[in-house]
């Protein structure tokens, strides 16, 4: 896989408006500048990797996802029915999703698959 990061930005915005986050909300999960989130989404500024893999983490794909040209599709969805999310929330979210995607590469293995996602 080559990796574009001129795709990071436009992908994190995507998968923010999804998610139905603010900028601030997604802000205040990775403990940084609502402005540095705007800058990372219209590729001003790029994101360190621990940043990316808290993204990653948040919005239930792997890092991968973000550097590929292909279509970014989260490994499943969830509907809240608040829009108040805090960090606290965002970071409790990140945990099970963290815990799914360990799974889904689990079961990729046990099948057979490769863990290249």
């Amino acid at each position: 896989m080559n990796a574009d990061v001129s795709n990071i930005g436009p992908k994190i915005k995507e998968l923010r408006e999804k998610a139905n986050l603010t900028q601030k909300q997604v802000a205040d999960y990775l403990s940084v500048d609502q402005s540095l989130i705007s800058k990372f989404e219209k590729g001003e500024r790029s994101i360190h990797s621990d940043g990316l893999n808290q993204l990653a983490e948040l919005f239930c794909c792997p890092v991968s996802a973000f550097l590929s040209s292909d279509p970014v599709t989260p490994a499943y969805t969830i509907a809240f029915r608040t829009t108040a999310m805090d960090s606290e929330d965002l970071r409790a979210i990140a945990v099970i999703n963290r815990l799914a995607l360990n799974q889904f590469r689990m079961d990729r293995l046990a099948e057979g698959g490769s863990d290249d996602r």
